[in-house]
């Protein structure tokens, strides 16, 4: 096993929290990339957007997938021992968030006049299910089903830790995707069949990701020297600065047209493969002095991006009624989001009772909560 520290690993879990939140602060209050707002307004937003989505959802699935793999790697586990470990850490959570945010949500209905169909949607049991099997309560949750699933492939991914080669299988596996999807979309009218058909080509598509996550652990594992990690992060980032001006284009027509349209050709494949390429930047920056502290910050990435899109949707309510520039709009949205969130997750992970609701401590009623409760009665954080 690699004996460097892993603070780079700690930084690229760091880095996917605050783009996700730079990705979701750059709309507007319906989602939207302001397309009542003149060309030229939309510019920051628009490229502003376009950096972060370098550590998008997608990278924050392949830092995932890589921690799993280390953490197996250092206590191996029966499968079903790594699926109820693996349950309690996301879908226990992820039942908690999803009734969380079912009703939440009307605050925000009740300040932008739809609160009448967003208390019918509490009402509709096809709605309910959605929450709970699409991830739909709101646009961050699917992050969390999907991930369960995609782990349950994990043995098939070992191969591509033994054989590296074997993470360019996301490569066709995005190919498989885009046609699958066009296909569903022009041959599937019952728009509810086709969102759970679309889900399901996404995920297994998605195990691509899974190969190239355990592809890089397994070079990573090789124990690569200082002159050929700085080589390959020199040529990553000429890859990821090529993929980049293929995004900037795409930001030109956002721009232009306030949509934020289909990704399609050169387009699609370049805002799926950039996770890769982040991740693989960050990876080769191994041999760089990345501050220790950083482990003691990457713990509530987790926690950030479950919390987030409440802290946004509080900062829309308080803004309701204030007229801002596009730009000055993102910023505050942003700021307001990163720092809340940070707070937010840090607050929670204090409070023993909740901690276990974002991934910082053991579940209520558990051995290991009772424990904690013995040494330390009014917080948490330390156990997760």
């Amino acid at each position: 096993m690699n004996n460097l520290r892993m603070n780079w690993l700690d930084a690229a879990r760091i880095a996917a929290a605050f783009c996700i939140i730079a990705i979701h602060s750059t709309t507007d209050p319906q989602g939207k990339p302001f397309p009542f707002a003149h060309e030229g307004e939309r510019l920051f937003t628009v490229l502003f957007r376009t950096t972060a989505e370098l550590a998008s959802t997608e990278y924050f699935i392949l830092v995932s997938l890589f921690l799993l793999a280390f953490k197996m790697e250092r206590k191996p586990a029966s499968f079903g021992a790594t699926m109820r470990l693996q349950a309690r850490r996301l879908l226990v959570p992820f039942v908690f968030w999803t009734l969380f945010y079912a009703f939440f949500k009307l605050l925000k209905a009740s300040q932008f006049g739809y609160i009448e169909t967003a208390t019918a949607a509490l009402f509709n049991p096809l709605n309910w299910l959605d929450y709970f099997v699409l991830g739909t309560s709101q646009y961050h949750m699917h992050f969390l089903p999907t991930l369960f699933i995609l782990i349950l492939f994990y043995p098939l991914y070992k191969l591509a830790a033994k054989y590296p080669v074997l993470g360019l299988a996301l490569i066709p596996l995005l190919f498989m995707r885009d046609f699958l999807a066009g296909w569903l979309w022009a041959n599937v009218a019952n728009y509810d069949v086709l969102e759970y058909l679309a889900r399901a080509v996404k995920i297994l598509c998605y195990v691509g990701y899974g190969m190239a996550a355990y592809a890089l652990f397994g070079w990573w594992k090789s124990q690569v020297d200082r002159e050929l990690s700085l080589r390959v992060f020199a040529f990553t980032g000429f890859v990821l600065s090529l993929m980049f001006m293929v995004k900037l284009i795409q930001a030109t027509t956002i721009i232009q047209s306030g949509d934020f349209g289909l990704r399609s050709g050169a387009f699609y494949y370049a805002h799926y493969l950039i996770p890769v390429c982040s991740l693989l930047l960050f990876m080769s920056s191994q041999h760089f002095r990345w501050p220790d502290k950083l482990s003691l910050w990457s713990k509530y990435t987790f926690a950030m991006y479950l919390v987030h899109p409440a802290v946004i949707d509080v900062f829309d309510i308080l803004t309701h009624s204030i007229e801002l520039p596009v730009w000055q709009y993102t910023l505050g949205k942003y700021s307001f989001a990163a720092s809340g969130s940070l707070a937010l997750a840090w607050l929670l992970g204090r409070i023993m009772p909740l901690a276990w609701s974002v991934g910082l401590g053991p579940l209520p009623f558990s051995a290991a909560y009772r424990r904690l409760a013995q040494r330390t009665p009014l917080k948490a954080g330390s156990a997760a």
